[in-house]
């Protein structure tokens, strides 16, 4: 019902099958085929994440453009430079919005119940609300998709409604029976987001202090 030409405006709004900034030199660009190779099939591929191929920076930087309330920033590697004593900040740079604020609300929401009760329930954190996706993926071989190996993932950003934090576990080819994403990346994305919050002293937001 989408159609495959709003599939494809859709993909490059979020920054897929395209370099994303100057500070990944070796980053892929991925692949999102073009409008005239895409039939039905293919479309219907598209719709659950296969027939394109995509990066984890572009994954993180598409969840973080929802985070941010719809606007695509540019990834980059350094927060801010001193120099003789004097701290610079990189600002962020705004590559395009992607979507309406409206839209990001939305998808947060959706987010927040694949955590809360959907595929995702293993990265649910006591005192914070988060937002988040599974991935599970057959990995691509010649000639097709292998029937015994998988890419797992999730990607998700805490707190969902005041972001500090988006983060992305991607693991490649699981071996030990559970190859789900819910299952082998859900729970250390939640490891990694304990850690990275009270690091850096979030406060909670399910009854905070």
């Amino acid at each position: 019902r989408v159609g495959a030409d709003r599939m494809v405006e859709f993909m490059h709004r979020f920054g897929f099958g395209q370099a994303l900034g100057t500070d990944f030199r070796g980053q892929s660009a991925g692949k999102v085929w073009s409008r005239a190779s895409i039939d039905d099939s293919a479309l219907a591929s598209m719709a659950i994440g296969y027939q394109v191929s995509v990066t984890p920076l572009q994954m993180a930087a598409a969840t973080t453009a929802v985070a941010n309330g719809g606007v695509l920033l540019e990834p980059h590697l350094v927060r801010a430079i001193v120099r003789d004593g004097q701290r610079e900040a990189v600002a962020p740079k705004v590559i395009r919005r992607a979507i309406s604020a409206e839209t990001a609300a939305t998808l947060t929401t959706f987010m927040e119940g694949v955590v809360d009760r959907g595929t995702a329930t293993a990265a649910r954190l006591d005192r914070y609300q988060v937002a988040g996706k599974t991935g599970t993926a057959k990995k691509a071989i010649a000639g097709g998709y292998s029937e015994t190996d998988y890419h797992s993932s999730f990607v998700g950003f805490v707190p969902s409604r005041r972001p500090a934090f988006t983060i992305l576990v991607m693991i490649d080819t699981p071996r030990a029976g559970k190859y789900f994403g819910g299952d082998v990346a859900a729970p250390i994305f939640k490891r990694i987001a304990e850690a990275a919050l009270a690091g850096t002293g979030v406060p909670p937001t399910i009854r905070p202090l």
